[in-house]
């Protein structure tokens, strides 16, 4: 998904020499740090407003470029093919039976429809588990419930552990927290049959409980953005498209040719995405086929699931830009996929930004004004592009007239940017660590622990303006969506601590 705020920039209004300290009568004028210090700065600014301006891009092409028109085969009933739902599951209770149901009432003839629910869950709830899935699960419908008995390569591995026990050529997945309708397979089903170079179809995410509170209202923004106008921008644009990981149907041969499902990374649906794309394949978007999922409620577990998918994304950069740009793929496509993955870094750069700036202010530097100007260019390009790429995707989906809309699009603002702590410290892992903590999305009902509990957030939220005030009293106002993510973000994440829903794994174990 999308990653993004709108950064602030921090100029001082002291001296530009002003020593920073005295020895033996000689005065050190800091200069060469200042400007190595600015220059940095810059190159962060740049890199900044290139994420941005693609938000910018995006959203011109998704509202000035007409979506490609998919063909779809006609099949006729005897010539529908074996197609293998698979359901992977963890501890999900209530949630892993209802997406059982869900997708043993699909349309679909029983002879070619084999389901797989792959219980990755704790040994005591196996057994119920079996009892109230084959419970609602039809006389006549192919219902596999396997356990690997290990949790090697988290859903990767027990995706690739399912494949093993079907030969069908199609595959379609479901998180357990979504639920199919029912026409699902033959609305995308003769989408990947009639063009044999799509690896997947990718349908669009619904909110089941988008209105349950302001955060799940702001992923909801969050997330109709990503799929009604970046990637369905990318897709009119003929862009490499990932995988959402959920509510899809994949070409059994382009999992194979991709190299298959592998669990190096938190991202698995990046990964094999990125590598078929390198292979040539291609993938739809169907946006007018929407599944409803539910959303994180507490700001713990949003904070848990978005600092995966930040790790994620930055171990797929790791793993696969140098492929990427040693290969013979096209200029335009090895920037395109470099961006995509790329995405990440906002939070990185966001904070290496907030760094460098109050480094210079406590410094007494004063930028030069190429710098400022170059600072305040980003940081309107940042929010413009931001709110704009909201707004576009409720415009797209017909929900620009909500009532709370406008709240809603600042929460949208403010929120991510807390997050900016929680995901610097993601990436730096995914970089300089080898050890993988997977996170399970918490569900509703149940609470996140760990030692990352929004205390960070709440500290750095408070001691931000105190020093920006202390130093330069006008500055405080560009700490604003910092201040007011962090603090936010830290006072809601007490809501979400309790009993901890956590694996972790050393790769290759």
């Amino acid at each position: 998904m999308a990653f993004f705020a709108a950064p602030g920039v921090f100029i001082s209004a002291e001296n530009p020499a002003v020593p920073l300290f005295s020895l033996g009568g000689l005065n050190f004028h800091m200069h060469g740090l200042s400007l190595a210090l600015q220059f940095a700065l810059c190159c962060v600014l740049v890199a900044v407003s290139t994420l941005s301006a693609q938000l910018a891009v995006l959203a011109w092409v998704r509202v000035f470029r007409k979506s490609p028109k998919l063909s779809r085969a006609t099949l006729r009933e005897d010539e529908l093919p074996h197609v293998l739902v698979q359901l992977p599951v963890r501890n999900e209770g209530l949630l892993a039976v209802r997406v059982t149901e869900a997708a043993a009432a699909m349309d679909w003839p029983k002879d070619r429809l084999t389901i797989q629910l792959l219980d990755d869950g704790d040994d005591d709830n196996h057994a119920a588990l079996v009892r109230d899935a084959l419970a609602v699960t039809p006389e006549g419908v192919k219902l596999d419930i396997l356990r690997r008995g290990n949790r090697t390569g988290f859903k990767a591995g027990n995706l690739a552990f399912g494949l093993k026990h079907c030969d069908a050529p199609y595959v379609a997945i479901f998180d357990a927290d979504f639920v199919p309708p029912p026409d699902f397979l033959r609305r995308t089903l003769p989408v990947l049959v009639a063009d044999p170079g799509l690896a997947f179809v990718q349908a669009r995410w619904g909110h089941a409980n988008r209105n349950a509170n302001w955060l799940t209202r702001v992923q909801g923004l969050l997330l109709d953005s990503h799929f009604a106008v970046e990637q369905e921008a990318r897709f009119r644009a003929g862009l490499p498209i990932s995988f959402n990981g959920t509510a899809g149907v994949w070409s059994r041969a382009a999992i194979e040719e991709g190299g298959g499902w592998t669990g190096d990374t938190l991202t698995e649906d990046l990964d094999l995405s990125m590598r078929c794309m390198m292979q040539g394949w291609r993938a739809a978007m169907m946006p007018e086929l929407m599944v409803p999922g539910e959303l994180p409620q507490t700001a713990a577990a949003w904070r848990a699931q978005q600092a995966r998918w930040t790790k994620g994304h930055a171990q797929t950069a790791r793993k696969l830009l140098p492929q990427v740009w040693s290969s013979e793929m096209p200029l335009w496509k090895k920037a395109a996929m470099t961006l995509q993955m790329c995405q990440f870094a906002f939070y990185m750069l966001a904070f290496a930004s907030a760094a460098i700036s109050l480094t210079l202010m406590y410094m007494g530097v004063v930028y030069y004004s190429g710098v400022a100007l170059l600072g305040l260019i980003v940081t309107a390009l940042g929010l413009c592009s931001s709110i704009g790429y909201l707004y576009l995707g409720q415009r797209m989906l017909g929900l620009h007239r909500e009532p709370r809309l406008y709240r809603a699009l600042l929460l949208a603002v403010v929120f991510p940017s807390g997050l900016i702590l929680a995901n610097t410290r993601a990436t730096f892992e995914a970089f300089f660590s080898t050890r993988m903590d997977f996170n399970r999305t918490t569900r509703v009902g149940e609470k996140h622990a760990g030692g990352w509990r929004g205390g960070p957030e709440l500290i750095a939220g408070v001691l931000l303006p105190i020093f920006a005030f202390a130093e330069s009293n006008w500055s405080a106002v560009f700490f604003f969506f910092a201040v007011s993510g962090l603090v936010s973000i830290g006072i809601m994440g007490a809501s979400g601590t309790g009993d901890p829903v956590r694996q972790r794994i050393t790769p290759g174990e």
